[in-house]
C-alpha cells in the first residue's frame, strides 16, 4: 500500500505538483501566486474550526506536506517544523520553493507511520487534505496513534478527514467517462479513479479509539458527517 500511494503521488507530483495540492486550481494553468497566497487561508481552516492556535516556541509535525504551501505558513509562526511526505518527488519540489527556510526538516514518510520523528518530541501536529486520500481507513487510524507517540504530554493535533463515505466512490456512467476523456486528451487530471486519489472515510467512533490507543483524548470535532470534517487531540498529562 505504502509504494503505491508513493508511486501514485509521485506521478501526480510530476505531472501537475501544485493542481494536485490545491484542486481548485486551473488544471491547464494553475495560478502559483495564488497557490501560495492561500497558505494562510488554508491553515486557518485546519486551525480555526477546532479552536487551535501556534505559539513561537511550538516544534510542529506537519503530516502530508506537499510541495510545501502549509509548511510556509506554519515556519513563520513556529519555532521548528519536521515537514513529513510520502512522495520523493513533492519533497524535492518542497525543498526548492522552501530555500530559505532555516528552521524546517523535510521527512520523507513510509506511508504508514510518522518514523523517524522521535517519541515525545513535538508540541503540535497538523495535517490538511491527507488523510482523506488514504485508500485504508486503518492506515489513517495508524497515524492517529503514531501522532500521540510523537506528541509531548499536553501537545495537541488538528487534522482534517473524511467522514462521509459516501464520497469516496468512482465516479461512473457520463460522469466517470468525461473524467477518463479529458484525462486522456491531457485536458484533465489522470488518476482519478485511483485508489490513493478516491481515499476513504473514517468513523468517529473508530477515531476516538485510535486517539486513545496513543495516549490522546478527542478535544473537538467540526463537520461531522462531511469531507472536510477537522479534529482537535491533545495528548494526555504524564500525571493522568
Amino acid at each position: 500500500m505504502a509504494d503505491s500511494m508513493r508511486e501514485f503521488w509521485d506521478a501526480r507530483a510530476e505531472e501537475n505538483a501544485l493542481f494536485f495540492v490545491d484542486n481548485r486550481l486551473d488544471y491547464r494553468n494553475p495560478d502559483e501566486a495564488s497557490f501560495w497566497a492561500g497558505g494562510e487561508p488554508e491553515l486557518a481552516s485546519v486551525l480555526d474550526p477546532v479552536g487551535a492556535r501556534l505559539e513561537p516556541g511550538d516544534d510542529v509535525v506537519e503530516i502530508g506536506c506537499g510541495v510545501g504551501r502549509l509548511t510556509h505558513v506554519i515556519a513563520r509562526r513556529a519555532a521548528t517544523v519536521r515537514a513529513l511526505d510520502v512522495s520523493p518527488a513533492m519533497l524535492e519540489r518542497a525543498r526548492t520553493y522552501g530555500r530559505g527556510l532555516e528552521n524546517v526538516e523535510w521527512v520523507l514518510g513510509d506511508g504508514a507511520s510518522l518514523a523517524p520523528i522521535a517519541a515525545a518530541s513535538a508540541d503540535a501536529c497538523i495535517s490538511h487534505v491527507v488523510f482523506q486520500h488514504i485508500p485504508d481507513p486503518e492506515i489513517t487510524l495508524g497515524y492517529v496513534r503514531e501522532i500521540g507517540r510523537v506528541l509531548r504530554p499536553g501537545g495537541w493535533a488538528a487534522f482534517q478527514l473524511s467522514n462521509a463515505p459516501e464520497l469516496h466512490r468512482r465516479r461512473s456512467g457520463r460522469e466517470g467517462l468525461a473524467i477518463a476523456w479529458r484525462a486522456l486528451t491531457g485536458r484533465g487530471p489522470r488518476g482519478q479513479a485511483a485508489a490513493p486519489w478516491l481515499g476513504s472515510a473514517v468513523g468517529l467512533g473508530a477515531l476516538r479509539e485510535a486517539a486513545a490507543d496513543g495516549g490522546m483524548e478527542v478535544e473537538r470535532v467540526a463537520g461531522e458527517g462531511r469531507l472536510l470534517c477537522f479534529v482537535l487531540t491533545r495528548r494526555r498529562s504524564e500525571d493522568r
